[in-house]
């Protein structure tokens, strides 16, 4: 089997991963009905960051997990991928709640929460046998099927009786001031900043010369993707109503009446098992590699079925409620988890990397 990725998949695959869960919420809500510039200014802010991911692959040709040790020497480079492992599992495992909780508060409340952790895990653990390649050509085939049930649903969602760009008015209304601070460090880190998982994928790259292209088209086109989709969001449910919602997009599909196109329930539950998953896959992935390295296995395949177990276990652990499930990913995770991970620690990497490179002789 080809282990090489072709630069079109791994095109796909981002985009697929970036939309993930992110078309779900509002992102960037507490800018009101200016939460479609947090997100472009989190874009903008992000393209130097994601930047910095390819920057270091190009000068070293390594990996995540290679290039921490070649950086840092054997012991703290093993050290850190291990953290670095710790880190997108746990991601991985925020995003099986994520599942979990918008599945059974919108559309399968009365099924036990288990039977989706362990049908989504098992889908995961099937695909990943197979490795990132093969996960890559179904994102080839499944994200042009859903932009277009995101056309569709826009298209339909815009000619409601109640949707109106007004409600994005008056634009700037309390200054830029907290459309920034709903972009830093929110927005920069989810969805943008979790690209760094796509530093263990770039070795398989056939044309590692167009990964900077890549990154940037994707980081680009999701922000775009985003800022549009909470302007369909706020011209339809307003500001106020979105900020109560904690699953806005659910709600706005479900405003969709027109004749016999209604409960449309269906194109949420496709966008939202088709995100989650490919979020789910790629973290663990993810997580696998910086184990193997680490650890200097020749395959993570016999990792996979602890380490997933490990993932559902965890998602019922991190919260006991799902209110706190999103105070710690709103307010801690961002702060504590992501700054230092996904921008402090690349940033230091790639100034000590640039260093050893000027000592060359």
């Amino acid at each position: 089997m080809n282990k090489r990725l072709e630069v079109s998949d791994l095109l796909f695959l981002m985009i697929t991963f970036e939309i993930g869960t992110s078309v779900l919420f509002c992102l960037g809500i507490e800018a009101k009905q200016d939460c479609w510039l947090s997100i472009l200014i989190a874009m903008l802010i992000s393209l130097p960051i994601t930047l910095m991911y390819v920057s270091s692959f190009e000068k070293s040709q390594k990996n995540l997990p290679q290039l921490l040790e070649f950086v840092y020497g054997k012991y703290i480079g093993k050290t850190l991928s291990l953290i670095y492992a710790l880190y997108f599992l746990y991601i991985a495992s925020r995003n099986v709640r994520d599942y979990v909780e918008l599945s059974v508060n919108t559309i399968y409340s009365r099924t036990p929460t288990y039977i989706f952790s362990s049908f989504m895990l098992i889908l995961v653990m099937y695909y990943l046998l197979f490795d990132i390649c093969v996960l890559a050509r179904v994102a080839k085939i499944l994200l042009p099927l859903i932009l277009a049930i995101m056309a569709f649903q826009t298209a339909m969602i815009m000619m409601e009786d109640n949707f109106s760009f007004s409600r994005l008015l008056p634009i700037l209304e309390n200054g830029i001031v907290p459309v920034i601070k709903a972009a830093i460090p929110l927005i920069v880190t989810f969805p943008f900043g979790e690209l760094i998982a796509f530093t263990t994928v770039f070795d398989k790259v056939k044309q590692k010369e167009k990964i900077k292209k890549i990154m940037l088209i994707t980081t680009v086109f999701t922000g775009l993707l985003l800022s549009f989709n909470n302007i369909i969001i706020i011209s339809s449910l307003g500001a106020d109503e979105a900020s109560r919602e904690n699953f806005p997009l659910y709600q706005v599909i479900r405003l969709i009446n027109l004749g016999n196109l209604k409960n449309l329930d269906t194109l949420y539950v496709f966008i939202m098992i088709i995100g989650v998953f490919f979020k789910i896959s790629v973290f663990t992935y993810a997580g696998l590699t910086m184990i193997k390295n680490a650890l200097e296995l020749k395959s993570y395949k016999y990792l996979l079925f602890p380490v997933l177990s490990m993932i559902f276990a965890a998602s019922f652990i991190i919260a006991d409620s799902y209110q706190t499930h999103i105070l710690i990913g709103l307010k801690f995770t961002p702060f504590y988890i992501h700054v230092p991970l996904q921008i402090i620690l690349p940033m230091i990497t790639f100034l000590f990397l640039n260093i050893k490179e000027k000592r060359k002789p």
